[in-house]
């Protein structure tokens, strides 16, 4: 199982969030970015230019989770690179 730790969060307004997740296992490890849209929408991205593109509608979030403990969920089962 991951373990995963909120490194930075910054307010864009008070109900919106941008989440910095540093996800590890054992010897690997990878930074997620977590859109919170006022706590009923999260979009989870891989890299920060995706998450860039997401705002200038450019492109979709990673994935998609509509509650807190299904991001928790993925997050704590997602396989790491290697």
């Amino acid at each position: 199982m991951n373990t995963f730790t909120t490194i930075n969060t910054e307010y864009l307004r008070p109900s919106r969030t941008i989440e910095t997740i540093l996800v590890s296992k054992v010897n690997s490890s990878k930074v997620f970015f977590l859109y919170n849209y006022e706590g009923t929408s999260f979009r989870l991205f891989e890299n920060h230019m995706d998450l860039i593109h997401f705002f200038q509608d450019k492109s979709e979030s990673d994935f998609y989770f509509n509650r807190e403990c299904d991001v928790d969920s993925f997050l704590s089962s997602v396989k790491l690179n290697q």
